[in-house]
């Protein structure tokens, strides 16, 4: 009976010990904890898709749980996901709400350093959408200097020269803002204001490209933002600054 009961405990032991995933759960746990890579997880990333700018860009991460938003064409929508350690890469899923025609899925793989990656973006309402795939880079460090127009991405506030109230708002997530008061007359302008979101990439010094939502202002869902600029100063060398952005024939310069 000694001889019995002996062989029962042994055989649990064993039973407890081969649990499957114990250990491998553990060691991923403290690997994943341990990496200091995953300080730089939370920023903005940047990519073409469907030859047109999207950023991703991520601000929580607790350890296995992420979240942040994109934007598209000027279309904003909020992710959720999961971070795991594939080898040496990480692999981020993310899902839109699901409560838009356009929502879908992102499985995004990161290099160690969350440098660069590769994704793909599955349409969950649209079946009749296709699949894309895409690659990211980081955006990079966002110039905060007020109106400088010299980042890739920036904080700016421009005024329309064109009259009526009108602007153009740009964010360091890669999104911008138009709202503009149509002109009816050379004195009179339109009472119901027009909002227009879209997204921006840097393509030169000099130019800008914009693409839009639909809207009824431009005639192209993409169109090229000229940066206008004036010399500050005399002399061999006098300062050149940027003071403003043309797109087709509207003009937006910084405030006072």
């Amino acid at each position: 009976m000694k001889l019995l009961t002996s062989y029962l405990i042994i055989v649990l032991l064993l039973l407890h010990a081969c649990k499957p995933g114990a250990t491998t759960a553990t060691d991923t746990a403290v690997k994943t904890d341990n990496d200091t890579s995953l300080n730089r997880l939370v920023s903005t990333y940047t990519g073409d898709f469907g030859n047109s700018p999207i950023y991703i860009t991520l601000n929580f991460f607790n350890g296995k749980l992420v979240g942040g938003y994109n934007t598209h064409k000027g279309l904003r929508r909020n992710l959720q996901g999961e971070l795991k350690k594939d080898n040496d890469n990480w692999i981020v899923t993310l899902n839109e709400p699901g409560d838009h025609p356009f929502d879908g899925k992102f499985a995004i793989t990161f290099d160690h350093l969350f440098n660069n990656a590769k994704g793909t973006w599955t349409p969950v309402n649209d079946k009749s959408a296709k699949e894309k795939s895409f690659t990211l880079k980081r955006s990079g460090e966002p110039d905060n200097n007020g109106y400088s127009l010299s980042g890739n991405t920036f904080n700016a506030v421009l005024i329309g020269m064109q009259g009526g109230g009108s602007d153009l708002t740009f964010s360091q997530d890669g999104s911008c803002i138009l709202q503009y008061y149509e002109k009816i007359n050379d004195s009179t302008f339109a009472k119901q204001m027009i909002k227009v979101r879209g997204t921006y990439q840097k393509v030169n010094d000099s130019t800008f490209q914009i693409s839009w939502e639909q809207n009824t202002i431009f005639k192209e869902r993409t169109t090229p933002a000229i940066v206008l600029r004036n010399r500050n100063g005399e002399g061999d060398d006098p300062q050149v600054y940027d003071y403003g952005i043309r797109i087709d024939t509207l003009e937006f310069v910084q405030g006072p």
